[in-house]
């Protein structure tokens, strides 16, 4: 029996050693992490507060240039002095590019684990919310909750995320009804979410077949489930993204600006934008799904992982073909050779030596 050939061997180890690295790569790195961001903490230059209604039996209060951090003593030494720098960064940014003036200094409660994290939202009278949120932002109350491990684990994403509830935080100080989905779309914009180009071409075959949800539906519709809100918010900072480009980059600004006791949000967007939200999301979409698609498609299924097993299996199939077809022949061969042994003349019989020959 033939063994597979060097090539298909190495194709199999190679993809057993992808898959052990993309399996055990993100907890590796967030271990490492773990251990490096702890040591740039220092809370030595920050004044600190004193005791507030909303601090839970135990808890520090430390007091930010922009806002309130409420934290457990034993969990201050975990934070990275990068966690302060940026929310007090990101506020003023936000607030700049957002032309929003602070009313009031926003809360940012600071959790270790998930279950300090479920503890805070009791204390917060706030119901429990899925696993795939790492912190979240009550606009109404100017309160942030944010999971420290989680961002200790995935300093990157979690600074992200932290940007995005500040942007939250920042559009309820604006005082303007803002929808949902615009709440959505512009924490993610803001934040530099950007969805990756496998998930906007999923929201281009919607939007060519205008199967897209209506914008003015679509805070109906968030979040049901993790993939659900996924590809909802995908439409929501796609959509915030072109506005801000054919509208300009302080169209928002200037639609929060126009909102008042009179002036809805919708009503703000019609007169700056020339047109309502509905009229330009269909614009948007049409544009959007019009875009050639079938390159990116290609790509996705080409480097997909199901369609890296299936090419795995499709080898191993042609390998098991092949090797069948060469025993076949080895077969044959062999019982041909033997056959015209049987019959020669020059090779003793059964009944004992040819003497022919």
């Amino acid at each position: 029996m033939q063994r597979p050939s060097a090539f298909y061997r190495l194709i199999l180890i190679a993809l057993l050693c992808l898959s052990w690295g993309f399996a055990t790569g993100s907890d590796v790195r967030g271990l490492a992490n773990a251990h490096e961001i702890p040591q740039q903490a220092s809370t030595t230059s920050l004044k600190r507060g004193g005791d507030d209604s909303l601090v839970r039996s135990g808890y520090e209060v430390i007091e930010l240039g922009e806002c309130t951090v409420h934290i457990h003593p034993r969990q201050v030494g975990n934070v990275p002095q990068v966690l302060f720098e940026r929310l007090d960064r990101d506020l003023s940014e936000v607030r700049s590019w957002l032309r929003v003036e602070p009313k009031k200094r926003p809360l940012v409660f600071v959790e270790y684990g998930r279950s300090a994290f479920l503890e805070a939202l009791q204390h917060l009278q706030i119901a429990e919310v899925p696993r795939w949120v790492p912190a979240l932002a009550l606009p109404a109350k100017g309160i942030a909750l944010i999971d420290l491990e989680y961002l200790i684990r995935n300093p990157g994403e979690g600074l992200t995320t932290v940007r995005h509830e500040l942007v939250h935080l920042v559009l309820g100080e604006s005082g303007a009804k803002v929808p949902r989905w615009v709440h959505e779309g512009l924490a993610q914009s803001l934040a530099r979410q950007i969805p990756d180009p496998s998930k906007r071409r999923e929201v281009a075959l919607f939007a060519r077949r205008g199967g897209l949800v209506p914008i003015h539906q679509m805070d109906q519709h968030l979040p049901k489930s993790h993939d659900r809100a996924t590809t909802l918010y995908a439409v929501s900072v796609l959509f915030i993204e072109w506005t801000r480009q054919r509208f300009g980059e302080d169209f928002h600004a200037r639609v929060l600006q126009r909102c008042g006791s009179n002036i809805s949000w919708q009503q703000a967007f019609t007169e700056e934008a020339g047109l309502n939200p509905e009229a330009a999301f269909n614009l948007w979409q049409t544009s959007f799904g019009a875009q050639v698609l079938w390159p990116g498609i290609l790509l996705d299924l080409l480097t997909s992982w199901k369609s890296i097993a299936i090419l795995v299996i499709v080898a191993a199939l042609v390998q098991g073909i092949r090797r069948r077809r060469a025993l076949r022949r080895m077969r044959q061969q062999e019982e041909e050779e033997e056959s015209q042994l049987w019959h020669s003349q020059k090779f003793p019989t059964s009944d004992g030596p040819n003497t022919k020959d």
